[in-house]
């Protein structure tokens, strides 16, 4: 992940499995930010979903609930990210 998302990618606790991806506008004065925290169950993946927790003071209601549901969408149903 680290390869992927360069500094962007956090470790926030390796042995709780807690990890953080960092999604800026890419602006040299960036307008907005997102912090995804990812916790990895010890069943994951395969009885238990990753649990996640948004940070985004700026992102509300019907955007927010979107973009929940689009990553519950996505360990539910990882073959759909193929089409």
């Amino acid at each position: 992940m680290a390869a992927i998302y360069g500094e962007e990618w956090c470790v926030i606790d390796e042995n709780a499995k807690i990890f953080c991806i960092r999604v800026t506008d890419f602006m040299d004065d960036p307008k907005w930010t997102l912090c995804l925290q990812v916790m990895l169950p010890s069943e994951y993946p395969g009885t238990a979903p990753p649990s996640y927790q948004l940070n985004a003071p700026w992102l509300k209601g019907q955007e927010r609930a979107d973009l929940s549901n689009s990553l519950e969408e996505i360990y539910v149903c990882p073959p759909c990210l193929v089409l």
